[in-house]
């Protein structure tokens, strides 16, 4: 599989139940203006609406898992003339919610997040499939290599393996 998404190929992709499981490369806008954002600082990792990364944050990314799908996303500001440019990238998604797992009464928010240790054991980086948002998980030695690089404006936090 290439590491970078080929134009008017179609990909097939773990996503969350509900969002579409292909992406035709040659309708992704790679050019996004956010002449509404005021702010000058850009974190090396933004969640929403879709995961985008920074360089560093990607080559740290890639250390781990090679065969990981990018495309490049240009943001820009017309009015200052700031642009940033960030990597659309696709991780696979793994199933691994352990049993342990604590829900809300309705079942639909995760209240205590457990992972099962036989499912994640050999991944170093994925998100899990059982949550429709975009941020990912890490082993510790992954952290600990993102951290070492600098990467600037993620929120970190301990999840339980059992």
């Amino acid at each position: 599989m290439p590491e970078v998404l080929e134009k008017g190929v179609r990909y097939t992709i773990g996503l969350p139940e509900g969002l579409k499981r292909t992406i035709e490369t040659d309708r992704i806008q790679t050019n996004f203006d956010f002449s509404e954002y005021r702010e000058r600082f850009f974190p090396d990792m933004i969640c929403s609406p879709f995961l985008l990364l920074s360089e560093v944050y990607l080559k740290t990314v890639m250390m781990y898992q090679p065969d990981v799908l990018f495309k490049g996303i240009k943001l820009w500001n017309k009015e200052s003339g700031i642009n940033v440019t960030y990597m659309l990238v696709i991780l696979d998604g793994l199933e691994c919610i352990s049993d342990k797992t604590q829900f809300n009464s309705v079942g639909n928010r995760i209240l205590k997040l457990v992972l099962d240790k036989e499912k994640v054991d050999t991944e170093a980086v994925f998100r899990f499939k059982e949550c429709d948002k975009n941020g990912i998980i890490g082993r510790m030695d992954f952290v600990e290599s993102i951290l070492r690089r600098g990467v600037k404006g993620i929120k970190l936090t301990e999840i339980e393996v059992a």
